[in-house]
């Protein structure tokens, strides 16, 4: 199993590899600048994250749109990632909201790391579809890495708090994609591109282990911020 997981990182289009080890390498560089900037520069660069997770969005649904390529079932920013994206200008209207704050360390870093590791696009994709996914991720992870330079620390509460909004928006996702027949959250189909779910079995199970895969990261990224070295309370 191990050597299969292996086989579907190494087979990630050379695209995806290039633009996911430039938004790494960004990500880092930000965040470093980010933990030894005062708290009105650390506002500024929140405030600008916040406005380019905007244009992107509004870039890329232009950019459908001129392609002719838009439709309400594939290019609403209905996906876990985009949505936690989307709620960054919410964030900096409020950075102390506990529940955007765990959001964003539990949901929005582990749908962002995922996305980096494997990927629901193909080498064929259009360039500024490539260029809104790696922005719109690399940009959520930046806000949980601020927020833990800032001493956010989960406790059991917030863990359990992430699971039930979590769960929420699954099953909101699950209500839409009924309703107007989309895949949103691939929670009636595998996403398409070279991704882990290649290894597993078809409809439901394959969504009930990313479910439980997503559960199990939420308990390691608890556990592993609950040993001493970490342990550091807002």
């Amino acid at each position: 199993m191990l050597s299969d997981i292996l086989n579907i990182i190494v087979s990630l289009p050379s695209q995806h590899v290039i633009f996911g080890i430039i938004s790494t390498v960004l990500c880092i560089a930000v965040a470093w600048v980010y933990s030894s900037s005062s708290k009105k520069t650390k506002k500024v660069i929140l405030e600008t994250i916040g406005y380019l997770v905007v244009f992107n969005e509004l870039a890329f649904q232009v950019s459908m749109f001129y392609y002719g390529s838009w439709s309400h079932i594939t290019s609403l920013p209905l996906e876990m990632c985009y949505i936690s994206a989307l709620l960054i200008p919410a964030y900096n209207r409020n950075r102390h909201s506990r529940i955007l704050q765990n959001w964003f360390f539990f949901a929005g870093f582990g749908g962002s790391l995922f996305a980096f590791i494997n990927t629901n696009l193909s080498q064929m994709d259009q360039i500024y579809i490539s260029i809104h996914y790696f922005f719109a991720h690399g940009l959520v992870i930046f806000v949980m890495l601020s927020i833990v330079i800032d001493g956010y620390r989960p406790t059991w509460y917030d863990y359990f708090d992430a699971i039930k909004w979590t769960t929420l928006l699954v099953l909101i996702i699950i209500s839409i994609n009924y309703i107007i027949g989309s895949n949103y959250m691939f929670t009636f189909d595998k996403p398409a591109g070279v991704n882990f779910t290649l290894l597993m079995p078809g409809w439901p199970y394959y969504f009930i282990i990313m479910l439980c895969i997503g559960l199990s990261f939420y308990t390691f990224m608890m556990i592993l911020f609950s040993v001493p070295i970490f342990k550091k309370r807002s």
